[in-house]
């Protein structure tokens, strides 16, 4: 009888222990908690929040939106999809396939065959920019927000003038970005894609039709909430969310990436044809 009970103790300790786990994960923490107290951020001298610094993701969320075993070079991660509340991309049946066919094709070390844009050094995208790993600057002047990343020294800049052009950034492979303040947040609505861009390494994928809005919210001097909502038609069933945490870098800026550059030092040719040049 002592054994059995110490087994229904181990076994509900087990419980516990997966619960907790399970409600720490990235998707879940990346909340402020319930009751808690709105943080009042810095402000410029224009009066907005005050996003101005040096931030890095440090998560997993570079190899896979959605929850994932380990893969080989892959470490096993929990997603980051908070709607639809099953963490999953709610892709139309056709797409679900070709996301499947996009991630068998990610094998190849040669970046020609190698089916993830990111291979061959082109632009991530937006979200993928933000948590690519490599850390980004903010600077804000009254009219304009400036995104200053480390990879291969892009910057995007988002204009908070409605009436305003929007700057066209680098072919539409970031979007045209318009943005906002509504309290706290930056809100960031990005138009205008072209379809070559993925989220991650597992071949999650869009198509021209896409539109992302972006939130960054302070909830601490030294942290933003992120929140992106995705949505296109031409591949989801649905609207859907990611979140996560961004946190401040204080020990180090900006230093020096060159992607393309690294291709030239590993001997690999990067002037290889490219199906946007001619379509």
């Amino acid at each position: 009888m002592h054994m059995r009970n110490r087994f229904v103790t181990l076994s509900i300790a087990a419980v516990a222990v997966a619960a907790l786990a399970h409600s720490l994960s990235p998707a879940a923490t990346a909340q402020t908690p319930a009751g808690a107290p709105a943080y009042a951020p810095a402000r410029t001298p224009a009066g907005q929040p005050d996003l101005q610094g040096v931030w890095r993701v440090w998560n997993l969320a570079k190899f896979d939106l959605e929850d994932h075993g380990a893969k080989p070079g892959v470490p096993a991660g929990r997603g980051f999809v908070v709607d639809p509340p099953d963490g999953k991309i709610p892709y139309q049946p056709w797409a679900l396939e070709k996301r499947t066919q996009n991630f068998a094709n990610t094998k190849s070390a040669d970046p020609y065959k190698n089916a993830d844009p990111l291979a061959k050094c082109y632009l991530p995208g937006i979200p993928r920019m933000t948590y690519l790993g490599w850390p980004f600057e903010i600077i804000q002047t009254p009219q304009y927000v400036s995104f200053v990343y480390e990879w291969s020294h892009k910057k995007r800049l988002v204009t908070l003038n409605s009436t305003a052009p929007m700057p066209d950034d680098e072919g539409n492979w970031m979007g045209m970005a318009r943005g906002r303040f509504e309290g706290n947040s930056l809100v960031v609505t990005l138009t205008n894609f072209n379809r070559y861009t993925w989220f991650d390494m597992a071949g999650n994928f869009h198509s021209d039709a896409l539109k992302v809005v972006e939130r960054y919210t302070p909830i601490n001097p030294d942290t933003l909430q992120y929140e992106t909502v995705i949505e296109d038609p031409k591949v989801y069933t649905r609207p859907w969310t990611i979140r996560m945490l961004i946190q401040r870098q204080k020990d180090i800026g900006i230093l020096d990436y060159e992607c393309t550059a690294m291709l030239d030092e590993l001997g690999i040719h990067h002037a290889w044809p490219r199906d946007f040049d001619v379509n």
